[in-house]
């Protein structure tokens, strides 16, 4: 008996009587972003009492908003609360595991779904002055805010969402640097032929800026040092990657089960949390603000509520991010990226770029960006490669028909396709119920008992699905190779069959606000706008034509850090 049958038959068993006992708990669950959210609701005198969960959400993002859902359930009393962007995943089942108890503690559940839905509590900003005002409180940003506080300066950091850390929680690998505490005292690193004009080389290319490369350098093993300080416990990590130019002596990663991305956002929000950086959430920069010679001198932003302030500072630091969720910018700085979505799961806009550009800010490399090519759409989350490249899935289009080899690469074919989005195909041999279980509860993945069926379900083509599959099948059948394009170790697709969609999704952007050294923006004419500075993904030059693995990170802490020092010296001259 699934659980879902068991729920609604005891809901049906206890309808007869609908009042519970005093502070009697039951308990709910439904499939998150990362696992099963488990949650504990205490019921009196027919009231939410109160709610525990245990859960493996993402932490930083999941697990923030759960934090917020647990105190806004019990004190509203209702289920309809709006999610935080970049949190759906987290905040649908938790509301979903909350309903499940609900229903079997034989509650009244309508009561708890009715009226309107509640929003985030209105943001009083009683600061809208300081020497520094931040846009963007991701990995850049929250560096930046609490290097300046450490030496004395007073900050607004504004962030347009109501969660902290950005895409950069997203990041799956570790974070390149030079020289720091760490490498020094390590065996493998010591033997290494490492150097400065080596980790130079591995970052050089035909369009990035030494300049930045060498600030980047420079300002990284502090930068680690820094973290260390914070509690983080890095390890050295030499990486093997054929992307880069040559070997990566120079990568760290974070001990623990966390990711290093995850490990270090947590590290500088928990130290913001000390500081006396002025925080607002769901708080949107919408231009900057000048003074007559054309000094930088704040920030025109929308409050949650639509209304319109102005915050004044001394300096304006801009870390806004990418603009992987504006894909009309994406197809004008990349015609071959027309109909791209995206993974990530901030809000970026672009804003900031376009913020800068609007007062004569330069852009360089705008058209660099990397992409995945197995995305799904609207959800910020991607299927394995190793899933679709080693054998277990093949891709159709909307005729049901293959077009490629299914392989990393397949991102230009996949664009070129109707709609530029495909289907992931493969059976019950390949189902991982870690894996894909949330995104078959979700509806992210449909599955049925025949090609016919899964096709009807997908929208597809159910004649050219059936013909694929048993090409497919005719090929593992004699010999395992692909007659059609060329892979190897074919297995049979048969049994339940399962089906998603997915595009191709920009995930990291190489390119944006041109910058010195010392983070100054700069203009069409080389030279530095007078009080506006920006780091981390809003700017360009330091990647160039390749990201090398654990530099994006790098981008956003070390710069970060380079831009909360600088603009603080500048002010002081």
């Amino acid at each position: 008996m699934t659980r879902k049958l068991l729920s609604l038959l005891l809901a049906l068993c206890m309808t007869v009587c609908t009042s519970f006992a005093l502070g009697e708990s039951y308990t709910g669950s439904a499939m998150g972003k990362n696992d099963l959210v488990t949650v504990t609701v205490t019921l009196e005198d027919g009231k939410i009492a109160a709610i525990t969960s245990e859960h493996q959400e993402t932490p930083g993002l999941g697990d923030v908003e759960i934090d917020r859902l647990t105190e806004e359930v019990v004190a509203s009393q209702t289920l309809n609360i709006d999610a935080t962007s970049g949190a759906t995943f987290s905040h649908d089942a938790f509301l979903a595991a909350v309903q499940e108890a609900l229903t079997l503690a034989g509650a009244d559940v309508a009561a708890f779904t009715q009226g309107e839905t509640v929003s985030a509590e209105a943001t009083v900003y009683d600061v809208t002055d300081a020497d520094i005002i931040i846009v963007g409180a991701g990995a850049a940003g929250m560096t930046a805010a609490v290097t300046a506080d450490a030496l004395g300066a007073s900050v607004i950091l504004l962030e347009k969402s109501g969660v902290l850390g950005g895409n950069t929680v997203c990041a799956a690998n570790g974070i390149n640097a030079f020289d720091s505490a760490v490498q020094l005292a390590d065996e493998a690193y010591q033997n290494a032929p490492t150097s400065f004009e080596d980790i130079e080389a591995l970052h050089m290319n035909d369009l990035n800026r030494k300049e930045l490369v060498d600030a980047f350098i420079s300002a990284s093993g502090e930068t680690i040092d820094f973290f260390s300080d914070l509690g983080v416990q890095f390890k050295v990590s030499i990486a093997n990657d054929d992307r880069n130019s040559s070997k990566n002596y120079y990568m760290l990663q974070t001990e623990g089960g966390s990711s290093t991305a995850i490990t270090m956002v947590n590290a500088i929000s928990s130290r913001l949390a000390d500081t006396n950086v002025k925080l607002y959430r769901n708080t949107e920069a919408v231009s900057l603000v000048q003074d007559e010679n054309g000094k930088v001198t704040g920030v025109l932003a929308k409050a949650q509520d639509g209304s319109e302030l102005t915050f004044t500072g001394r300096a304006v630091l801009l870390a806004t991010g990418g603009f992987g969720q504006n894909p009309e910018l994406i197809a004008k700085v990349n015609p071959s990226l027309a109909g791209a979505i995206t993974d990530e799961i901030a809000p970026t806009t672009g804003q900031g770029l376009e913020m800068a550009q609007a007062i004569g800010a330069d852009a360089v490399d705008l058209g660099e960006i990397q992409t995945f090519p197995s995305v799904i759409p609207g959800s910020g989350m991607f299927m394995s490669f190793s899933f679709w490249m080693g054998g277990e899935a093949i891709y159709v289009n909307r005729s049901g028909e293959r077009f490629t080899k299914e392989a990393f690469e397949i991102g230009p074919d996949i664009l070129a396709q109707e709609g530029s989005l495909v289907y992931g195909i493969f059976d019950e041999s390949n189902y991982n119920e870690r894996m894909h279980s949330a995104l078959l509860e979700k509806g992210l993945i449909v599955s049925a008992s025949t090609p016919e069926e899964l096709a009807e379900k997908l929208g597809i083509s159910a004649e050219g699905l059936s013909a694929s599959i048993a090409k497919w099948n005719e090929d593992a059948a004699t010999g395992g190779v692909d007659t059609v394009y060329g892979r190897e170790k074919l297995q049979p697709i048969d049994g339940t069959l399962y089906g998603y969609q997915v595009g191709v999704g920009a995930h990291y952007f190489m390119g944006g606000l041109l910058i010195n050294e010392k983070t100054q923006v700069l203009n069409t004419e080389g030279t530095p706008i007078e009080g506006l500075y920006a780091a981390g993904e809003v700017t360009g030059g330091f990647h160039g034509r390749q990201r090398v693995d654990g530099s994006g990170l790098g981008d956003s802490f070390v710069f970060g850090r380079i831009a909360g020092n600088e603009i603080v010296n500048a002010l002081a001259k």
